[in-house]
């Protein structure tokens, strides 16, 4: 007796009727648009990954393909956030920044503890890694000076003038830039050179304190350094 097959599943055997279950299978869901936190969390995922690939690479020998596989993203996806690779470099620069100096919303510490963050970052072995790259090749790609400086050092003055200016007033705000060149100064030059080793956290806030007391902005002696001190080679 020959089994067929009808319309609705149902294999008829003969004159009877025996019903078959159809396997479930389940509705492809077609991928729209990516939500806004999607984007942003795709954007910090991408960003993130793009410093250590600059870091080994350089800029000029890091591909797209090298920066969208660290990133586990493809290469259409850095082009669409980013536009290239230049857009990508000073994008991860501008999100850097706020690691050095916070954004003043976030931002409710004192002029003391900003130029501690900003020794200890900037001394850091990834910040010195991305200023040397710059340097090394500035001169092929003079875009990168720009975007380090406006986006990081122009930032991180202006921060200290917001401070200085509620902490001393408006006339002692001009002090802003001496006082970052202080917190560099030649220590950052040795870090650079691969001279000395990255400053730890109490040692920063030692360096910090003393180039604020060169310019008059020490901190109250009845306010304690929350670090203390410590000497840094």
């Amino acid at each position: 007796m020959t089994d067929r097959t009808a319309p609705g599943g149902l294999v008829v055997i003969g004159k009877g009727v025996r019903v078959t279950e159809h396997l479930a299978v389940p509705a492809v869901r077609k991928r729209g648009r990516p939500t806004a936190a999607e984007r942003r969390a795709r954007e910090a995922q991408i960003l993130s990954a793009a410093l250590p690939v600059f870091l080994r690479s350089g800029f000029g020998d890091a591909t797209i393909e090298e920066l969208a596989a660290a990133a586990r993203v493809t290469k259409r996806t850095v082009y669409a956030y980013f536009g290239d690779k230049a857009g990508l470099f000073a994008a991860m620069v501008t999100d850097l920044a706020p690691t050095v100096s916070p954004d003043p919303a976030v931002d409710h510490g004192t002029l003391a503890a900003l130029a501690a963050r900003i020794v200890f970052r900037l001394h850091s072995d990834e910040l010195v890694g991305l200023h040397q790259l710059v340097i090394a090749e500035s001169s092929r790609f003079p875009e990168l000076a720009r975007t380090l400086h406006s986006q990081g050092d122009a930032r991180h003055i202006a921060r200290l003038a917001e401070h200085i200016r509620s902490e001393h007033g408006d006339d002692h705000a001009v002090l802003a830039e001496p006082l970052f060149s202080l917190l560099l100064g030649e220590r950052h030059r040795r870090r650079l050179l691969g001279l000395t080793p990255a400053p730890s956290p109490v040692e920063a806030a030692a360096h910090a304190n003393a180039a604020l007391g060169w310019l008059g902005l020490s901190r109250p002696a009845s306010e304690p350094s929350p670090l203390g001190r410590s000497r840094w080679p």
